[in-house]
């Protein structure tokens, strides 16, 4: 099966739905709606380098997708993740493989040094995972009650001295209260990585502000005034409702808060024509898992998390991977530049190295700077009368594309040559500059008297890459 790896189209509300498609077929058991998949990529920090990565066969029907990006606000730098889900009729034909090499690229080039992934507890899958690299370490279950059949504790007649019960949209004025529980709670909580929530603007924009997060059927088990355990709800606004985090601030715990509030939720879902609950805990995490058991909850399936170490900046992975290169740019019969690059794959057409900056010092155009410790992930194509280069700092922050115009990649004897023709295109990160460069150099260069034939395909290289870098999906859909 052909299979093509681009970004979603966030303006595209059928893509969003095509991602929801994929993620319920995968895994029936997480609740997903397209508005929350159009707001996890356009709420999530720059810290994060997320994207959501789709994959479609042939016809162009979408088939899989990824959710990967930097665990940025975890405790351990250099941590990353990647959740992979393939429509089950159509795996084993190259779309999870696709996927995973296009995150694992794009995550070690954000400087990630390890990926985590939570895999199926199922041979196939766990198999997968294995043959591309990923070793297991805990497991955690999802969790299904039937609400419509459910015995639910009745609402109590009379809460304990001092307690109330609110919905989160008691909070709408000021949530911080709920921010500093959530911090409080998480910090014991078991993770991938450990987690700091520290930021309450950030906390604000993405999770407050998730269109999954029903405010409403959120509950809220408030002692004395004072926030003291909660049980945070995300519904598909039809039949679905899943438990985001439930949890109870320390100087509280071990007084019944955390179920209080989460039969309280459950209560009112059931009233709100919910039908299905849906929770996921640890296996390690033995206290919620007794609170659900104690609902109804059952085991409905685990997935294991798997852990692969990314090469870093001057190593690679895929077809060709590994080997070291040379890479020679001439321009005029001489050549301008040569340096070392490590080979991350060769498809027998594009061949993509990564390197260092390799001019001495640093060099300010104004419109970017580069400088040492910059690194350059560099896609050369022997049919192509360009080269794209994606730039990032030394820690993974994305400066923008550098594109040269040159003949057709010759890769020979270790190395790769590149005839410089003059023109270049800088496309900034955010792609709000798409800058056309030197063009009067090439004009007094002479080539379109010297070879005609070669100027010409010189200016239709850099028409195309300007038109490409003005569209949605910009330079990333010529990398995929």
């Amino acid at each position: 099966m052909t299979v093509v790896i681009r970004d979603l189209r966030p303006l595209d509300p059928a893509d969003a739905e095509a991602v929801v498609r994929v993620r319920r077929a995968a895994l029936p058991f997480m609740v997903s709606t397209p508005a929350g998949v159009a707001f996890e990529l356009a709420s999530a920090p720059a810290a994060r380098h997320a994207r959501i990565l789709v994959a479609e066969d042939g016809a162009g029907l979408v088939v899989g997708t990824a959710q990967i990006g930097i665990a940025h606000d975890g405790a351990e730098p250099g941590r990353a993740f990647v959740n992979a889900q393939v429509d089950p009729a159509h795996r084993r034909r190259g779309a999870g493989t696709a996927l995973l090499r296009a995150a694992e690229e794009h995550l070690a080039a954000c400087g990630a040094v390890e990926v985590y992934a939570w895999v199926l507890d199922e041979g196939p899958a766990r198999a997968f995972a294995e043959r591309h690299g990923y070793r297991s370490s805990r497991s955690a279950h999802f969790l299904r009650l039937d609400l419509s059949a459910a015995v639910l504790p009745p609402a109590p007649a009379e809460l304990p001295a001092g307690v109330e019960l609110r919905p989160g949209s008691a909070f709408a004025d000021d949530p911080r209260p709920l921010f500093e529980a959530d911090a409080a709670a998480s910090a014991d909580e078991p993770g991938d990585v450990p987690l700091l929530l520290d930021d309450y603007e950030e906390w604000l924009r993405t999770i407050w502000s998730d269109p999954e997060l029903d405010k409403e059927l959120t509950s809220v088990a408030v002692v004395d005034g004072t926030v003291a355990a909660f049980t945070a709800a995300r519904t598909d606004g039809a039949a679905r409702y899943g438990s985001a985090m439930t949890g109870t601030v320390r100087a509280f715990r071990g007084r019944g808060l955390a179920k209080l509030a989460k039969a309280d939720s459950l209560r009112r879902a059931r009233a709100a024509g919910y039908r299905e609950a849906f929770t996921g805990n640890d296996t390690g995490n033995g206290p919620m898992l007794a609170i659900n058991e104690w609902f109804g909850y059952e085991v409905c399936a685990t997935e294991v998390r798997y852990v692969k170490p990314l090469p870093g900046p001057a190593e690679g992975d895929g077809d060709g991977a590994g080997d070291d290169v040379a890479v020679a740019l001439s321009k005029a019969g001489r050549t301008k530049i040569r340096y070392p690059a490590r080979v991350l794959s060769d498809d027998g057409d594009r061949i993509t190295v990564r390197a260092r900056w390799a001019a001495g010092g640093v060099r300010d155009f104004g419109f970017v700077r580069f400088e040492p410790g910059d690194v350059f992930t560099e896609h050369y194509w022997r049919s192509r009368w360009y080269a794209v280069k994606e730039v990032r700092t030394g820690g993974g922050a994305l400066k923008g594309w550098y594109c040269d115009i040159t003949r057709p990649a010759a890769v020979a004897g270790g190395e790769i040559r590149v005839e410089d023709l003059d023109l270049d295109l800088w496309v900034s990160a955010d792609a709000s500059a798409v800058l056309r460069l030197d063009e009067d150099e090439f004009a007094a260069s002479g080539l379109a008297v010297r070879d005609p034939e070669a100027a010409a395909e010189a200016v239709r290289a850099l028409d195309a890459l300007d038109r490409q870098a003005r569209t949605a999906e910009g330079l990333r859909a010529l990398l995929r």
